[in-house]
């Protein structure tokens, strides 16, 4: 399930370092890896039969056209110029996790896929906020229906959580620790369909900083929806701060339009 293979991008492949404040900030060991979920797989993992409020359905997508149009779909710079664009190819960590965890929830195997993409990791300069989209294309809306209804199922979460706490987890440096890890849904910020989802991991890592300790708070939103045979997934990672609300619903919209655009 997209959802749950998301955690990409930076996910598995992020890594801390310290601002002169002291703080750890999310980094990039990188090579961005949600489904970065990075914080590690906090990855990019992790999409239901149709769109609500759409006039005609979806059209049919093909395994030749399905490439083309989850690249149509994913967010691209010029919808975030004021973060750094990083290069974010799906690693072989991040299928192994997503694997584990599609299996864990009852998802749909990635293996079926047309198509599973990801956009580059947007960056802010500070490292503190990371962006990334994925699109999965499936071979029937049907099977998307399966996968959105897994992710939906309350042991969904612990799915997620066990997935995206083993990616941060290997990416942390020598004497960094996650000392929490918790998920829970919050409000989606997608409106006008039907099938979406909206999930926050919050994560306490003890970070050192030559003789002292700090506690560094977390935190990997996943929104996703379904159109038709595709799954549209949302990742904003932060340090410190919660990810913005109205960010992630301005981004969403732009994905809504894109997914409308490309499948019809």
């Amino acid at each position: 399930m997209s959802q749950l293979r998301r955690h990409r991008r930076s996910d598995h492949e992020a890594c801390f370092v310290h601002d002169q404040s002291g703080f750890a900030m999310i980094g990039r060991s990188r090579s961005p890896g949600w489904r970065t979920a990075a914080l590690a797989a906090l990855l990019v993992v992790l999409l239901g039969l149709v769109a609500a409020v759409t006039l005609a359905s979806p059209r049919t997508i093909t395994r030749s056209q399905a490439t083309a149009v989850a690249t149509a779909i994913s967010l691209r710079h010029s919808d975030l110029p004021g973060l750094k664009q990083e290069a974010n190819p799906i690693t072989a960590q991040q299928q192994r996790l997503t694997a584990q965890a599609t299996a864990c929830a009852g998802g749909v195997p990635a293996s079926e896929a047309f198509a599973n993409t990801q956009s580059p990791a947007f960056v802010s300069s500070g490292q503190s906020v990371t962006v990334v989209s994925g699109t999965e294309i499936l071979p029937s809306a049907a099977l998307v229906a399966k996968d959105f209804a897994a992710v939906t199922r309350p042991h969904a979460l612990t799915c997620l959580l066990s997935e995206l706490t083993s990616s941060l987890r290997a990416s942390l440096p020598k004497g960094d620790k996650v000392t929490s890890a918790t998920a829970a849904r919050i409000p989606s910020v997608v409106s006008g369909i039907a099938d979406t989802f909206a999930i926050r991991i919050t994560f306490a890592v003890t970070v050192r900083e030559a003789t002292t300790t700090v506690s560094v708070p977390l935190y990997a939103d996943q929104i996703g929806f379904t159109d038709g045979q595709a799954e549209v997934d949302l990742e904003v990672q932060t340090t410190v701060i919660k990810p913005s609300a109205s960010l992630e619903r301005q981004l969403a919209g732009l994905l809504v339009a894109r997914a409308r655009s490309a499948i019809g």
